[in-house]
């Protein structure tokens, strides 16, 4: 039997629609992306948008600080915050 180049293409496009069709049909089966925002994450949005209660000033010092190495932070006023947070939320 001969195969000449047109019988081979043919088969060869078969193939190819087939493998196309299968594609199409695990791309339709496959879940949908979903994204969720948290209501902190909303709420830190609505900050930045609104600049509510926001010291421009102390931020800018408090990043030079950093930057030169000279800001420290009180770890007893951390902990003491922490402390009140965790018994308000309950």
């Amino acid at each position: 039997m001969k195969i000449d180049s047109i019988q081979r293409n043919n088969m060869i496009n078969a193939y190819t629609k087939q493998r196309q069709n299968y594609k199409a049909e695990v791309v339709n089966k496959l879940p949908k992306d979903k994204v969720t925002i948290s209501e902190d994450a909303k709420y830190l949005n609505k900050i930045t948008t609104e600049n509510e209660n926001i010291d421009l000033d102390k931020i800018s010092e408090i990043k030079n600080r950093i930057k030169q190495g000279t800001y420290t932070v009180d770890s007893r006023k951390v902990a003491e915050k922490i402390i009140k947070s965790i018994k308000e939320s309950k």
